[in-house]
């Protein structure tokens, strides 16, 4: 496919650069990890633009996967860092010779990121949203940033997605104008998240024999303000006073993660809390566990609540996690009930016998990454016609309740 629409005809590889923010356990580079494991290479051809010069956890992985890795500027280091970025992604761009499509991964920065792709003549130009608006006011500088950046993607990008209504709403929206975006989800392999267990516990994972009374919880996510983690050791303190045989595992590690082990000492949980850190076989350890915690401030969808329902945990997630994330096994918790609130909801339900929560197949079938797959696929070919012309015309239409 190059700029002129004729791969359809040739029947060549599409040739696809993402923007990435990095390539580690978080949710966006698990998403990217998941597509690649399941992209037919003769299909489609990946290079990755990362957005730091810092090492990433998965990058001879995604390497092995068949992926070209490219670094652009450390963009942290605030509008010098983005000139910098831009210059050398759209150098990058036009090196190369052939990208027949742009899809970035890194929320307001995407209006850069498809402004750049615009200056290079790339055809499709993708926004891909994976995070809901900050709840709260915000900073006028911050409101600023945000208006240009979705001004640049409503006029730049040719198509719009996010893995949840949340995320497009916050991120694809100018005031009553919302730009046309659809939804698509963050596909997981669906064969390796099962409740089945290996005969073996993970490292770090204590055997379920004679521990029949032991109530396992489980965190997977960045121990960052966005998470709420010291809430969430609050609200198993609480629970450990009603339910003495609860345990938590908490998969991931971040910026507060001292705070969180002052926390977890300071309770006197020391002995009930194991923080494994970053994780590679997440699939293998939730089948060990029998509720997961997710009381964050906001997530654009919650990678990490599929694959933890997939497996069949019961989930206790904050009221600020979209709904299109329940796929039968949710149990939704107001963020501002406060931490007893959740311990005396979480006990009263697995007292009551789980509440007749399952695993809604149907929902369930949403996620599965080849599904995904197709619908990028579909994406990243353009229209005859020349996607170019119809980012202006259909980048914005009124909000309709």
């Amino acid at each position: 496919m190059s700029w002129d629409g004729k791969t359809e005809e040739s029947g060549g590889p599409a040739i696809v650069l993402h923007v990435v923010p990095g390539i580690s356990a978080e949710g966006i580079g698990t998403f990217v990890l998941n597509m690649l494991e399941h992209l037919d290479r003769s299909r489609t051809k990946v290079l990755l633009a990362v957005t730091t010069d810092l090492p990433q956890l998965y990058e001879d992985r995604a390497r092995g996967l068949g992926a070209e890795i490219c670094r652009t500027a450390e963009i942290g280091a605030g509008p010098v860092g983005w000139a910098r970025h831009f210059v050398r992604l759209v150098r990058l761009i036009r090196r190369h010779g052939r990208i027949d499509a742009v899809h970035s991964h890194m929320d307001y920065f995407n209006g850069i990121n498809c402004l750049a792709a615009l200056a290079a003549g790339v055809p499709v130009r993708i926004s891909h949203a994976h995070r809901a608006a900050e709840p709260g006011k915000i900073g006028w500088t911050k409101r600023l940033y945000g208006l240009i950046m979705r001004l640049l993607i409503a006029l730049c990008a040719t198509e719009r997605v996010g893995c949840s209504d949340a995320a497009n709403d916050g991120q694809h929206r100018i005031g009553p104008w919302r730009m046309r975006a659809k939804v698509v989800a963050n596909g997981i392999d669906m064969g390796r998240f099962r409740p089945g267990r290996r005969k073996t516990a993970p490292d770090g994972i204590g055997p379920r024999e004679d521990r029949e009374h032991e109530v396992r919880f489980v965190a997977v996510g960045r121990m960052d303000d966005v998470k709420n983690p010291l809430f969430l050791v609050r609200v198993f303190g609480e629970v450990k006073k009603r339910l003495p045989g609860a345990r938590l595992y908490w998969i991931g590690d971040g910026s507060m993660r001292g705070e969180v082990e002052s926390l977890v000492g300071e309770l006197g949980l020391s002995s009930s809390v194991s923080l494994l850190g970053v994780r590679s076989d997440v699939a293998a350890i939730l089948p060990w566990m029998d509720c997961m915690l997710l009381p964050s401030r906001r997530e654009g969808l919650g990678i990490a609540l599929i694959e933890a329902q997939a497996c069949g945990l019961t989930c206790f997630v904050s009221d600020t996690v979209p709904a299109e994330a329940d796929l039968g096994l949710c149990v939704f918790l107001p963020l501002d009930k406060g931490e007893a609130y959740w311990a005396e909801r979480i006990c009263g339900h697995l007292a009551a016998g789980g509440g007749g929560l399952a695993l809604n197949p149907e929902r369930a079938a949403r996620y599965d990454i080849r599904r995904t797959v197709r619908e990028l696929e579909a994406l990243w070919r353009p229209r005859r016609g020349g996607a170019g012309r119809r980012a202006a015309k259909d980048g914005l239409r009124e909000h309709v309740p």
